[in-house]
């Protein structure tokens, strides 16, 4: 696990226009696409519920709970 920083000027990938969230959530997704992850674990189903199970700019968004079933298969 690493944690990295929101990125700067970074332009949004195609894959990310179509997806609506609050623009403080925004960082977050292009953060972690930006590193490279493979995940995207949040508690946050307000705004990142409808993306659950979903691969958003290459990073899978997934519940807490849900990675964790997950990883123990």
């Amino acid at each position: 696990m690493s944690i990295v920083e929101a990125p700067t000027e970074v332009e949004t990938p195609p894959a990310l226009e179509a997806v609506e969230l609050p623009e403080k959530d925004v960082p977050i997704i292009l953060a972690a696409s930006a590193a490279g992850a493979t995940h995207l674990i949040t508690g946050d189903v307000t705004h990142f519920g409808s993306y659950y199970d979903e691969e958003i700019g290459g990073v899978l968004v997934l519940a807490p709970a849900e990675y964790l079933r997950q990883a123990g298969n």
